[in-house]
């Protein structure tokens, strides 16, 4: 009976040790957290310099489509006209004009390019590094502001 208890006890005493020591264990620090767990905002930072720009806008040409469904539509309507070679002149002449009036339609749809307002600006980011985006709304921040960079827009923070 004796070896039974002393048994019994020996398990006991390696279970509450056990027990005891895995209390002792440290947790594994987190990444990429400070000691309160507050990781910072990655797009964040102080806005270093802002800078009014002019950046270049490509107009559009529309005046070779116009030519092209002139001559197409002059030429359908000269077809109409005449036999022989009377119809082979309305033709040519109707596509010729028709080509004119599209070319003229085309440039007064078309929009000329130019140059725009926007902004430049400079952020010295939170974790060091520099980023520098070009907005056309006015951000509205000077240097020293704290902001939030959202969707390649600074807005202040």
């Amino acid at each position: 009976m004796k070896s039974k208890s002393v048994k019994f006890g020996t398990m006991a005493a390696l279970l509450v040790a056990i027990a005891a020591l895995s209390g002792c264990q440290t947790q594994p620090p987190y990444q990429g957290q400070t000691t309160y767990g507050y990781q910072g905002c990655q797009s964040c930072g102080v806005v270093q310099q802002v800078q009014q720009i002019y950046i270049q806008q490509q107009g559009t040409n529309n005046s070779g489509i116009g030519t092209v469904i002139g001559a197409v539509a002059g030429g359908l309507l000269g077809s109409t006209i005449g036999h022989g070679r009377g119809n082979t002149a309305a033709i040519v002449g109707g596509a010729v004009v028709g080509g004119v009036v599209g070319n003229k339609v085309g440039q007064n749809n078309s929009q000329p390019g130019g140059t725009t307002p926007a902004w430049q600006i400079v952020i010295r980011l939170d974790n060091g590094q520099y980023a520098t985006v070009t907005q056309v709304p006015d951000p509205r921040v000077r240097p020293g502001d704290y902001v939030i960079i959202n969707n390649n827009l600074v807005y202040p923070r």
